[in-house]
């Protein structure tokens, strides 16, 4: 019989993971965390050299320092991490921008920092794995069924054919969790009609500022990395995320320069030459033209433009279609809900996982004052304190 049972290893997943594993509250209490992919591989993930991942994470500060406070945050590679404090965001139909800065507080002025989410997810698992706690880490096994049992304990058969038993069982298996739709929690929400375009992006100089522009197709942002590095998330309609997917690499580059510089009229032009399979070089020359007469036009707005997109990094572009997903309740008999399995939200300003980490610091401390006292983990009086 486990205490908690955590389906999904996932960042959110692994954090509560290791979060719990860190407190000597629960150091007597069983964790399983379990996971069809393999953890193991991940744990010992490398990153590569010359390049950074597409899939990527904003962490707020706070957050980061929750994780810094347990000791986790220092066993992902720090020197692939990249703070910053200072967003520009302008709106390409009114030609605003607003211009934030942190300030500075108790020596500290980072607003947010940006990792690779198999950076994150690796070091949680590499600080699961040095810390001294009874966390048994299930790899390569899909969970096959939940059901309720006589003994009132939930039981979770997995593809390996181990049945685990559960005080509680935590769902951090994602926007379609199993677990949620096993303990019966409604959702409601919206789907946007429109697909996240991710890439990595090298840039003409080094960089540590997010920009942002609002479009009429979607918002475009450039989130900073080391090393003159950057993450690109771009909202776009399916058929234009299709159509950037397969511009070819220089022209697709030329497309960020342009997007956060050009009229929404000019964009459309571009875009027309794209559908009409114009030549690339053609293409290439007309966008050159354009950000030519724009930056004689405008000499005194760099400061507020992101620097110039000199590459993208080889095969890094992939999508992922945008949602609204709220649940009715976080909380079932015997069930908790953390992460996407509980709320799914537009990456605009990044909070996705940020709302999965205060899900993960508010049911860890939850769990850990009830391991204190000496109540069951799982029953409805515990769960109702974290929903």
């Amino acid at each position: 019989l486990y205490d908690v049972v955590i389906i999904g290893g996932g960042p959110a997943g692994c954090a509560l993971a290791a979060a719990l594993g860190s407190l000597d509250s629960l150091s007597r209490k069983r964790v399983a965390l379990v996971d069809p992919g393999k953890l193991s591989e991940m744990r010992q993930w490398t990153p590569p050299a010359d390049a950074y991942l597409p899939r990527t994470l904003q962490i707020t500060s706070s957050n980061k320092r929750y994780l810094d406070n347990l000791g986790l945050w220092q066993w992902c590679f720090e020197d692939r991490v990249q703070a910053y404090n200072r967003a520009v965001v302008t709106d390409a139909l009114g030609g605003g921008a607003v211009d934030l800065a942190a300030m500075t507080l108790h020596g500290r002025n980072d607003t947010a920092f940006m990792v690779e989410t198999k950076n994150l997810v690796s070091g949680l698992l590499k600080a699961l794995d040095h810390s001294s706690s009874c966390v048994d880490v299930v790899e390569r096994a899909r969970v096959t069924e939940i059901e309720a049992t006589p003994s009132m304990w939930p039981v979770v058969t997995l593809s390996n054919s181990r049945r685990l038993q559960a005080r509680l069982i935590v769902g951090a298996d994602g926007a379609s969790s199993r677990v949620r739709k096993y303990a019966g929690i409604g959702t409601y929400g919206t789907e946007y009609a429109q697909y996240g375009l991710v890439a990595t992006l090298c840039l003409e100089q080094l960089n540590s500022s997010a920009f942002q522009r609002f479009l009429p197709s979607g918002p475009i942002a450039l989130l900073p990395f080391p090393g003159g590095f950057a993450n690109l998330v771009w909202s776009l309609d399916s058929e234009l995320v299709q159509l950037l997917k397969t511009a070819p690499e220089a022209i697709f580059a030329d497309l960020i320069n342009a997007a956060f510089r050009l009229t929404p009229a000019e964009m459309g032009y571009i875009y027309s030459l794209l559908r009409s399979g114009v030549d690339p070089d053609i293409i290439g020359a007309e966008v050159a033209w354009r950000l030519d007469v724009f930056a004689r036009n405008n000499p005194d707005t760099n400061i507020k433009l992101p620097p110039r997109v000199a590459a993208l990094s080889p095969r890094s572009r992939t999508s992922f279609p945008l949602r609204m997903r709220m649940v009715d309740s976080l909380v079932a008999n015997r069930v908790a809900l953390i992460g996407d399995a509980g709320h799914v939200m537009h990456p605009l300003a990044g909070q996705g996982l940020n709302m999965g980490l205060a899900d993960v610091q508010c049911l860890a401390q939850v769990l850990e004052q009830a391991a204190a006292a000496g109540e069951d983990l799982g029953s409805a009086a515990v769960l109702d304190r974290y929903n």
